[in-house]
């Protein structure tokens, strides 16, 4: 079960959606292959079985079998999402319970891994908040590592698109986002209404009179740096050259 789309606000995106690692069936998956085995030994090695020993090993693999099928449903009913925003964990098969924890709430996190978690790729994922929540951990996270980065990206990311004053800006390595080319956003660093369109084209033909005066070229060119059109060297080298027509 996907994390639905509904549940997303304005401009957030899904960057990864896990199912707990299957080491979440636990006991149960022990339990029902034990139950198995030991009755196909038996039968094996036991030659006119008694009906009062078949039907305690039938009874054993049908109980451990309905522990296994409903730790499986549970599986199949629990997710942990990341989101450019929040991560969100949702379990629960008639009743739903839902936790969400904003990426700007949290201030430091970690991992824990166990030798035998390890030998398995699963883990612990401890994520701490200021105030009374403190420290909230998820469990069964399928490689830990890799999940902790990638919270640490997304924060990061935040961070940036917040301090250029636009919407929060997705980690490029995440499939789920914008692909280089695609066009930026608009911020409050937009230009002022009435600005000409910005071009390659214009900036190129700052020199040769494009019909714009030294303060539009300039202000067009200060927008295809923030943007990344043109970089550091190539503006301070096309400003000097319009300060020179002041």
């Amino acid at each position: 079960m996907t994390f639905p789309r509904k549940l997303l606000t304005d401009g957030e995106d899904v960057v990864v959606d896990l199912r707990p690692h299957w080491a979440f069936l636990g006991w149960p998956l022990v339990a029902t292959i034990a139950a198995v085995a030991l009755a196909v030994a038996v039968e094996a090695t036991v030659s006119n079985l008694p009906n009062g020993v078949l039907y305690v090993l039938l009874a054993a693999i049908g109980l451990t079998a309905l522990w296994l099928a409903g730790r499986l449903l549970r599986w199949m009913t629990t997710s942990l999402v990341l989101t450019t925003n929040r991560i969100v964990e949702r379990s629960g098969v008639f009743a739903r319970r839902a936790l969400e924890i904003r990426l700007d709430r949290i201030n430091e996190l970690s991992y824990h891994q166990s030798l035998t978690a390890r030998l398995f790729r699963t883990g612990e994922v401890m994520v701490e908040m200021g105030g009374e929540t403190g420290v909230v951990t998820f469990e069964h996270v399928p490689r830990p590592s890799a999940f902790q980065s990638l919270i640490t990206e997304q924060m990061s990311a935040r961070r940036d698109g917040l301090h250029r004053g636009g919407p929060p800006a997705a980690a490029p390595m995440a499939p789920a986002y914008p692909t280089a080319g695609a066009p930026a956003p608009l911020s409050d660093e937009t230009p002022p209404r009435g600005t000409p369109p910005l071009s390659a084209g214009a900036v190129s033909g700052a020199g040769a009179g494009a019909g714009l005066s030294v303060a539009d070229r300039l202000t067009q060119l200060s927008e295809l740096r923030r943007r990344g059109v043109v970089t550091e060297a190539e503006f301070e080298a096309k400003k000097a050259q319009l300060l020179e027509q002041l």
